[in-house]
C-alpha cells in the first residue's frame, strides 16, 4: 500500500541564488566548490545512496542552531504602538534563512533534524510574497475587480518583467530589484524547508514516519511559489529532483490559476465562510465567478496528477479546504479507489455554508470520498447538517446515505502534536538561556503569552478589548501583568491592523508608564527557542479565536508547562469557546465568548488567582488528552478508520453485488422444511403510486402469487411497509387460503408504518412494538408541513399512527422540491432532536416519526415467535427482498441469524442497482421480484426444482 498525500504544498520548496550574493551569503548552491571540498551535500537527500549510514545519523541529542549551519542576520522587530520601554528589543524574528544538511529535509525514510522543522512550523507569508529566499515574481493576470464600483483596468505584466502596482512601497521595490538578479537555471538553486503550508500536518507526518508508522508514502502538491517564469528545462529537473530524492509528485500551476485559487477564492471567500463568517467581498459577480473557476483549475490540476500516478491499491489522502473538489474527481476515474479527506479548518452551520453560490459543487467533491474527517465532533455535525438540508440525504450517527445507497463515513477525530519532538526542543541550551533572559526581563510580573494571525477570524481586536476591561475593572493587576501578543502574517485588512494598533497604543497609554508596558505586540513570528521559552514562562495563555479548527498552538503551551523545564509550571489556558481545542480540553480550561469582554476580563482574573492545586490538576488533564489525540494517534485512527469504510464500501457496492441465482435458490428452498419470507413492498413488490390516493392499490398478479407461496405450510411469509394498519388490511384483504372461512385470520404477516406496527400470522389483532407519545411533537410538525405544501405544489401529507409522511412526488418541479424538503428536514430535525423525532429522506419525501422506529423491531419480533413456547421453532430458509435505505437493517438481522447458525440458508437480495449489504440483486424492479416468487411458488417439493 502506497499513501498519497495531497496538500495545496508540499513541505519543500526551492529557493534560487541571487548573483549579487553569491560571494556574501551562506547560501550554497548545487554546484558549489564549497560543498565539494566539505563533503557535504546541502541540496537534496538521495536515498539509494548510503541510505543506512544516513539512518544511522539521526540526532540523539539536541544541537545548536550553529549546528546546522549558518544564519543570515535577522532584522529589528517593529516598536510596540504607545510602547513606554524596551522589552521588543529581546525578541529576534524568526530565521528562515538556516541553510539545512541534506539530511534534514523533511521527508520520508530521512534522520530527524530536531531544527529541520522550524522553518516550516508556523505559515506566516501568503503564496508568492515571501521575501526571505528568492523565487521568482508571479506573473499571474490581475483579477475582476472586488466591487462592482471599481472597474479600473489593470495592465497584465508582460513575461520577463517584474509586476507594477499603483502602490509600490520602497521596501518591496527593493525586493524586486534583488530577485530580478537572479538566473533560472538547473544548477542555481537549492531545496529547502518551506515556510508556506499545512505546517501541523507537514509536523505530525515526520514524527509519525520517525517512529516507523509507515514506509511508502508521496506527497502531491504545489512549491508554493510562482513558476512562470521558470524554464520548462528548470521545472523538469526540479520534477524529478523531488520524485527521486523527496518521494513528492509535483504539480505546477500557472501563476494566474494559483493566485486566483489561494488568494481570491480560498483566503477571501471559502476560509472566511468555513469560519462563520459571511466575507463583505466580493460585491463583484465577476470577481466571484472568476476565482471559482481557477479553483476547479487548480483541483483539477491535482486531480490530474493523482489519476496519472496513481496504482491500484493506493491510498489517497486529501488535505483541507483547498482541495475540496479533488476526491469526487479521482473517484470518477478510479470508483474502487480508497480516498480520505481531512479537514484542518473549522465548518460553519448550514445557515452559513448555504450563502457559497459554489456550495453544491463542494459538497459533490467532498462526497467522493470514502471517510471525511474533521477537527470535532460540532464540525462533524455541522457538516452533516449541511448535506441533509442542501441534498436532503439522509444523516446517520456514522454518517451519510447518498441516493444510491451509497455510505460515507464523517468521523470527529482530532489533531495533535508531537509531543516527543518539541520537548527535545525544549532542552535546546538556546531555550534555556531566554528562559533565564525573559525570567529576568518580566521579574514581578505576571505573563499572559498569546499567538494568533492578524486577521478577522482570530479576535485580535475582542482581546485587546477583554484585556483592557480586565485592567479597567480588576485595578490589583494594573501594573503586575503583562500581554505578550505575537501576530504572525501580514494582513489585507487595513482597518483590522489601524484597529488593533489605535486598541494598543490606548491601553499602553492608560496603564503604561516608564517602567511598565502592559502589551508587548510582537508583529510577526520571533524566532523559536524564544517562542519555546516564552510559553514555558508564562502564567496564563489567551486565545479568543472567532472560530477555528484546532489551535495546536494550546497544546504546545499544555507541553511547555509540565513543571519540569519550565519555571513556573501548570499555567492555565483561557481560551475561546469556538475554537476545536476548547472541545478537546473540555471544562479544564477556562472557556470564554470573544464578544464579551466582561467574561474575558473575569476568566484572566481567575487563571491568574488560582491556586496551584487547581492549576496542576487542570493541566495533568490537558496534558492527558494532548497525549492521548497526539500526532499518532490522529494518523493511526484516521487511516485504520478510512481503510474499515472502504472495505465496507467496496462490500456494499452495486457493481459487486452478484445476480439473484434462481436455480440455486430454488434447489434451497425446496429442500428446506420450514421457511420465512420477509418482503418488503413499495418499490419492492410493486411500484411506487401517487401518494395522493386513498388507498394503494396491490396488483392481482402479487395477491395471486400470495395466495400460491401460502398455500405451503412450510411457508411463513411477511410483508412490511410504511402504509398504516387499516391501509395494509385492506390491501391484502384477499389474500387467504383457499377454503378458509370469511371472517378467518389470515396467514399472511404483516409490518405496518416501517416497524411501529405488526400482525402476525394466523391472528387478526395487531401488536404495538413502540409506545408511541405523539403529542409533544404532532401539532408544531403539521404547521410547519402546512407552509412547506403551500410552497411546493403538488406535495402531500399523509398522517399515520406513528409519525406523518410527506411527499413530493408529483410535484411539478422535483429538484426545488428536494431542496425545499432538505430544508424542511433539517427545520423538523432542529426543533425535534430533544423529543426523539427526526425526519428522515424517502424516495420523493419524508418519514417524520420518532428515531426508534425502524424495520429492527418487526424482526425481532418475528424471532422472538420462534421461540418461545409453542413457537413455530427456527426456519432453515430465510429469504428477504427489498429495495431502499430502510430494508438494510433487515439484511443484516437475517445476516446475524447466518451468523449464529450456519446450518440456516438466509438469502438476501436488493431490488434495483444500489449500495447495500444485500448478497444478490435482481435489476428487473418489482417484476422481477413477482417473477421470482412466482417460480418459488411452483416448487411444491425437492422433486420439483
Amino acid at each position: 500500500m502506497v499513501l498519497l498525500l495531497a496538500a495545496l504544498t508540499v513541505p519543500n520548496t526551492v529557493a534560487f541564488h541571487s548573483l549579487s550574493d553569491v560571494d556574501t551569503t551562506p547560501t550554497v548552491s548545487t554546484s558549489s566548490k564549497k560543498e565539494e571540498e566539505s563533503g557535504q551535500d546541502y541540496t537534496t537527500f538521495n536515498p539509494h545512496k548510503d541510505q543506512q549510514h544516513a539512518r544511522s545519523q539521526s540526532l540523539q541529542f539536541a544541537p545548536s542552531l550553529s549546528q546546522i549551519g549558518p544564519i543570515r542576520a535577522p532584522a529589528a522587530l517593529a516598536k510596540t504602538p504607545g510602547a513606554t520601554t524596551n522589552l521588543e528589543d529581546f525578541f529576534k524574528p524568526q530565521n528562515f534563512q538556516v541553510v539545512l544538511p541534506k539530511k534534514a529535509l523533511i521527508r520520508n525514510k530521512s534522520a530527524t533534524s530536531l531544527q529541520a522543522l522550524v522553518a516550516s512550523e508556523y505559515q506566516t507569508k501568503s503564496w508568492g510574497k515571501i521575501d526571505e529566499v528568492n523565487q521568482p515574481q508571479s506573473l499571474a493576470e490581475s483579477p475582476p475587480s472586488q466591487s462592482i464600483f471599481e472597474d479600473t483596468a489593470i495592465s497584465k505584466d508582460p513575461i520577463g518583467a517584474p509586476p507594477e502596482t499603483s502602490r509600490t512601497t520602497p521596501r518591496t521595490k527593493i525586493a524586486r530589484r534583488k530577485k530580478r538578479d537572479v538566473e533560472y537555471t538547473t544548477s542555481n538553486y537549492t531545496i529547502q524547508p518551506t515556510t508556506l503550508g499545512n505546517a501541523g500536518l507537514f509536523s505530525a507526518i515526520t514524527a509519525i514516519e520517525d517512529k516507523g508508522a509507515f514506509e511508502d508514502f508521496f506527497w502531491v502538491g504545489t512549491l508554493g511559489m510562482p513558476t512562470d517564469r521558470l524554464p520548462q528545462d528548470v521545472k523538469e529537473d526540479i520534477t524529478d529532483k523531488f520524485l527521486n530524492d523527496l518521494d513528492t509528485f509535483l504539480v505546477f500551476l500557472n501563476d494566474t490559476d494559483m493566485n486566483g485559487h489561494y488568494e481570491n477564492y480560498c483566503k477571501n471567500i471559502l476560509f472566511p465562510m468555513l469560519h462563520s463568517q459571511v466575507p463583505d467581498v466580493p460585491k463583484s459577480k465577476a470577481y466571484q465567478d472568476n476565482s471559482w473557476s481557477h479553483y476547479k483549475k487548480v483541483n483539477e490540476a491535482f486531480a490530474d496528477t493523482i489519476i496519472k500516478n496513481y496504482k491500484e491499491g493506493d491510498v489517497v489522502w486529501v488535505h483541507d479546504y483547498h482541495l475540496l473538489l479533488v476526491p469526487n474527481l479521482v473517484r470518477e476515474k478510479y470508483p474502487r479507489a480508497q480516498i480520505g479527506l481531512y479537514i484542518h479548518s473549522a465548518f460553519p452551520p448550514s445557515e452559513i455554508f448555504r450563502n457559497l453560490p459554489s456550495r453544491l459543487d463542494l459538497i459533490a467533491g467532498m462526497l467522493g470520498a470514502n471517510m471525511i474527517g474533521f477537527q470535532t465532533e460540532d464540525f462533524r455535525y455541522q457538516f452533516l447538517q449541511t448535506c441533509s438540508r442542501l441534498l436532503n440525504i439522509e444523516a446517520t450517527d456514522h454518517g451519510l446515505v447518498l441516493e444510491n445507497g451509497r455510505f460515507i463515513d464523517v468521523f470527529g477525530i482530532p489533531m495533535g502534536i508531537d509531543i516527543n519532538t518539541m520537548n527535545m526542543r525544549r532542552q535546546l541550551s538556546e531555550v534555556k538561556d531566554n528562559m533565564k533572559e525573559l525570567s529576568e526581563r518580566f521579574a514581578g510580573k505576571h505573563v499572559i503569552v498569546s499567538r494568533d494571525k492578524l486577521d478577522g477570524i482570530h479576535g485580535l481586536k475582542h482581546k485587546l478589548r477583554g484585556f483592557a476591561e480586565f485592567l479597567d475593572q480588576y485595578p490589583q493587576w494594573e501594573d503586575k501583568v503583562v500581554l505578550v501578543q505575537i501576530a504572525t502574517s501580514a494582513t489585507q485588512d487595513i482597518e483590522l491592523r489601524d484597529t488593533v494598533n489605535n486598541l494598543i497604543t490606548e491601553i499602553n497609554g492608560d496603564w503604561g508608564d516608564l517602567n511598565h508596558q502592559p502589551i508587548v505586540y510582537l508583529n510577526q513570528e520571533i524566532d523559536y527557542p524564544q517562542y519555546l521559552a516564552l510559553m514555558s514562562i508564562a502564567d496564563c495563555m489567551l486565545v479568543t479565536s472567532l472560530s477555528e479548527g484546532m489551535n495546536l498552538t494550546c497544546h504546545e503551551f499544555v507541553v511547555c508547562q509540565d513543571g519540569t523545564s519550565s519555571l513556573k509550571g501548570y499555567a492555565p489556558l483561557v481560551c475561546s469557546e469556538f475554537i476545536g481545542a476548547a472541545k478537546v480540553f473540555d471544562s479544564n480550561t477556562i472557556l470564554v465568548n470573544p464578544w464579551h469582554p466582561r467574561g474575558i476580563a473575569a476568566a484572566l482574573d481567575k487563571a491568574l488567582s488560582m491556586s496551584h492545586k487547581e492549576r496542576k490538576q487542570r493541566w495533568q488533564q490537558m496534558f492527558e488528552v494532548t497525549q492521548k489525540y497526539c500526532a499518532e494517534y490522529w494518523f493511526k485512527t484516521f487511516t485504520q478508520s478510512l481503510e474499515h469504510a472502504w472495505k465496507a464500501h467496496n462490500a456494499r457496492d452495486p457493481s459487486t453485488v452478484p445476480r439473484l441465482q434462481m436455480r440455486e435458490l430454488r434447489k434451497k428452498y425446496a429442500v428446506a422444511d420450514k421457511r420465512l419470507l420477509v418482503v418488503d413492498f413499495e418499490g419492492t413488490l410493486t411500484t411506487w403510486d401517487s401518494p395522493k390516493e386513498p388507498v394503494i392499490t396491490v396488483p392481482l398478479k402479487v395477491i395471486a402469487m400470495l395466495n400460491e407461496l401460502l398455500e405451503d405450510q412450510k411457508n411463513i411469509v411477511y410483508v412490511m411497509s410504511e402504509q398504516s394498519m387499516d391501509a395494509l388490511q385492506h390491501m391484502f384483504r384477499n389474500v387467504r387460503v383457499k377454503g378458509a372461512l370469511p371472517d378467518a385470520p389470515s396467514r399472511l404477516g404483516l409490518v405496518a408504518e416501517n416497524g411501529a406496527f405488526i400482525r402476525k400470522p394466523n391472528t387478526s389483532e395487531w401488536t404495538e412494538l413502540v409506545k408511541l407519545d405523539i403529542s409533544p411533537w404532532r401539532k408544531g410538525v403539521m404547521d410547519i408541513l402546512g407552509h412547506y405544501t403551500t410552497s411546493i405544489p403538488g406535495s402531500s401529507i399523509k398522517e399515520i399512527r406513528s409519525g406523518i409522511i410527506f411527499s413530493y412526488a408529483d410535484a411539478a418541479d422535483h429538484q426545488d422540491a428536494s431542496h425545499k424538503a432538505g430544508e424542511l428536514a433539517n427545520q423538523i430535525n432542529e426543533m425535534c432532536e430533544n423529543l426523539g423525532v427526526s425526519a428522515t429522506p424517502t424516495e420523493k419525501g419524508l418519514y417524520i416519526a420518532p428515531n426508534h422506529i425502524d424495520k429492527r423491531l418487526a424482526c425481532k419480533a418475528i424471532e422472538k415467535e420462534f421461540y418461545k413456547k409453542g413457537g413455530s421453532g427456527e426456519p432453515d430458509f430465510i429469504l428477504v427482498f427489498g429495495d431502499s435505505y430502510e430494508d438494510e437493517c433487515v439484511f443484516e438481522w437475517a445476516h446475524g441469524i447466518q451468523d449464529r447458525n450456519e446450518n440456516i440458508k438466509v438469502n438476501t437480495t436488493v431490488v434495483g442497482k444500489r449500495s447495500t449489504l444485500a448478497r444478490s440483486a435482481i435489476t428487473q424492479g418489482p417484476s422481477g421480484v413477482l417473477a421470482a416468487l412466482e417460480k418459488l411458488a411452483m416448487v411444491k417439493d425437492s422433486k420439483a426444482a
